[in-house]
């Protein structure tokens, strides 16, 4: 994935809010929430679970509408999935009785889009996540990991110009998510796709993102925009630098403010 976009997608939501009826209720899952996502950038949308993270992802996607407010993309209203959209969801979704090759085709097949042109380029995609030796194998022969990434090929396939990611890494180990944000941060930032990232780890966001719009608990609202300013793409090292610890300790202190975070009182030790 050597060459970038010409035109990444811009996306806006202006004061969407969504709202759904339940049996014992109306309840509100977002209440007028303004983003920006400007053109090739890397945003995360960051909040504690049940804040409306996935449903604001799912009104970009095109899946549900909004109750009020608008979302766009390149100044269309979204009315259905774009056409030039990818996403990659928190389960990796294969077809067990397809190979990893052709699990990665499938989005061309289903595009009517295959031929020899996207079987080299599912290849170079598996062989820049190091699966180019597994292409071969099934599902059921690799990690979590290892299937995680063949869900972002996938995605990646068809060059989408813009791609919505919801918590990916969410099932896998702690190692795990570090090489694949690693080799994640590396393809966008070749890329030069629009990415729009779901998270409730604040390191995760502050690794990956160009800014962070950081949500309250629901009703979701945009509680504050974080900008990290490290060059992308990132390698582990950076999360050592001191930006990196003063960006999580910004974003941290943002939940605290919220209440989401809750300090545990000192004990104090009597003295005989």
């Amino acid at each position: 994935m050597s060459e970038r976009h010409a035109t990444p997608i811009e996306v806006r939501c202006d004061d969407v809010s969504k709202r759904y009826t339940t049996r014992s209720g109306a309840v509100t899952a977002l209440e007028r929430v303004t983003v920006r996502v400007r053109p090739g950038e890397f945003v995360s949308l960051l909040g504690p679970s049940g804040c409306g993270k996935t449903t604001l992802l799912r009104l970009i996607a095109g899946l549900e509408a909004a109750c009020e407010g608008t979302v766009s993309i390149d100044g269309q209203a979204v009315t259905r999935a774009h056409p030039e959209l990818g996403v990659v969801f928190q389960t990796d979704l294969l077809m067990p009785w397809r190979t990893v090759l052709d699990n990665v085709l499938l989005q061309a097949e289903v595009r009517g889009q295959k031929s020899p042109e996207t079987v080299r380029r599912a290849t170079e995609l598996l062989e820049q996540v190091g699966l180019r030796d597994f292409i071969a194998s099934y599902p059921h022969e690799l990690s979590g990991g290892m299937r995680q990434r063949v869900g972002i090929c996938r995605a990646l396939l068809h060059r989408p110009r813009l791609l919505l990611m919801d918590e990916p890494f969410a099932a896998l180990d702690a190692m795990t998510r570090d090489q694949i944000s690693v080799e994640l941060s590396d393809l966008a930032a070749r890329a030069g796709t629009t990415i729009i990232f779901v998270t409730h780890s604040i390191p995760e966001a502050v690794f990956l993102s160009d800014r962070i719009y950081v949500m309250s608990a629901r009703p979701g609202e945009i509680a504050a925009e974080v900008s990290i300013e490290q060059p992308q793409p990132r390698q582990l090292h950076h999360r050592q630098q001191p930006e990196f610890v003063s960006s999580v300790a910004e974003v941290t202190s943002i939940f605290e403010s919220l209440g989401v975070f809750h300090s545990t009182p000192q004990q104090t030790q009597e003295t005989e």
